[in-house]
């Protein structure tokens, strides 16, 4: 799965605030449309183009859609490299004619999901093909929170089959926080997302550290039973106040025991409806802690080799206990709050060549996202 990060920092980001309409804005940004086109020109040399905006705003970290050459090779989504002010470069396949025709933009790619139904404020996303494609309906009729309720299949933008949670489980919908005051200030969020997962962190109090922060979650999980049509999880807040909704930032010691605000569309058999289910890390290196990166862990670095030490984060339902799989993208440190917001580090070993962003949350937490080119499935 190639992830697309977004940043409210990217230029031309959609701003999210305290405002009817605007989390169901962001997310028509970054899930269906794209953002911030620009007019370019291209020219090649051997597989390098060249292309030229004045003043485009794209930085390395975007992937950028490109469109309207008259040569198709130049056509589609690209990582791009050697970004200056004004010019950045892709790889291209063959040898199309230089410099490139036609009316060309870029702007940042959308991770390529579907807004199939819609009303005042309201939306059903839907992943591309590949994964379960199982629907994500937004009710962005409040201002502090939007509403969101998972579905395997719709009929249109108030009507759907086997609801997580169910109305019974969450009446409503559970709350995808967008910030801690109704009014139109900007509050900063980050979104990773591909053609199957969504992630989004945000900091409903626009607060440097982040130590506000709500992270919500919809997709497919890497499952460990084969042909998992129904492992897609729906992780968000179950109150209302925006600093306290989402219970991502949450760990369990105990596989039988579930997690606030964390659902799959249906057990691991395939039958019946909407399950809670719960989340754990290496339980032994946290000292079992409550939360992702929180009280309790290893010293930071770890003396004898001097290594940050993170866990995958493994989804599992109760009864059984079963473990179903992991949430990608998503790692757990396994110390205690041991870097920055934001600070990045590399991988060794196994993870040789990925790249990882730390991420400060609610409850004095912290994960690990990863925001090197692809994730697993």
């Amino acid at each position: 799965m190639t992830v697309h990060i977004y940043r409210s920092t990217h230029a031309g980001a959609s701003a999210l605030s305290g405002t009817a309409g605007a989390l169901i804005t962001l997310l028509d940004a970054v899930l269906v449309n794209g953002f911030n086109s620009k007019t370019i020109t291209i020219t090649r040399s051997g597989t390098a183009a060249t292309a030229t905006a004045t003043a485009h705003g794209f930085i390395a970290e975007n992937r950028v859609t490109i469109s309207g050459a008259n040569e198709a090779q130049y056509n589609g989504e690209f990582a791009i490299s050697n970004v200056t002010a004004n010019t950045f470069d892709y790889t291209v396949a063959g040898s199309p004619a230089t410099p490139a025709t036609g009316t060309i933009t870029a702007k940042i790619a959308s991770a390529g999901w579907t807004k199939d139904f819609t009303g005042t404020n309201l939306a059903a996303y839907r992943p591309p093909a590949g994964g379960n494609r199982l629907y994500l309906r937004i009710d962005d009729t409040g201002t502090t929170n939007g509403r969101g309720v998972g579905y395997e299949t719709m009929t249109d933008v108030n009507t759907g089959t086997n609801p997580f949670p169910s109305a019974a489980q969450v009446s409503g919908g559970m709350y995808w926080p967008k910030s801690n005051t109704a009014d139109a200030t900007a509050r900063l969020w980050i979104i990773a997302a591909t053609d199957r997962l969504l992630i989004m962190h945000v900091s409903s109090a626009s607060t440097a550290n982040a130590t506000d922060a709500s992270v919500c979650a919809f997709g497919d999980i890497k499952s460990f039973k084969s042909g998992d049509a129904y492992g897609t999880i729906h992780i968000a807040g179950t109150v209302s106040t925006p600093t306290t909704s989402s219970n991502f930032h949450s760990i369990v010691a105990n596989a039988t025991t579930s997690v606030t605000g964390h659902y799959i569309a249906r057990s691991y058999t395939q039958l019946g409806t909407s399950l809670l289910v719960g989340k754990h890390v290496d339980a032994a290196k946290t000292q079992g802690a409550a939360n992702m990166g929180g009280s309790a862990g290893l010293v930071y670095p770890n003396a004898p080799d001097g290594g940050l030490y993170m866990s995958p984060v493994w989804i599992h339902e109760i009864s059984g206990p079963h473990v179903r799989g992991t949430i990608p993208g998503l790692w757990a440190p396994l110390h205690n709050k041991p870097l920055e917001h934001l600070d990045t580090v590399s991988g060794t070993g196994t993870l040789a060549g990925k790249t990882f962003q730390a991420l400060k949350m609610y409850s004095a937490s912290e994960c690990m996202l990863k925001t090197s080119d692809t994730y697993d499935v």
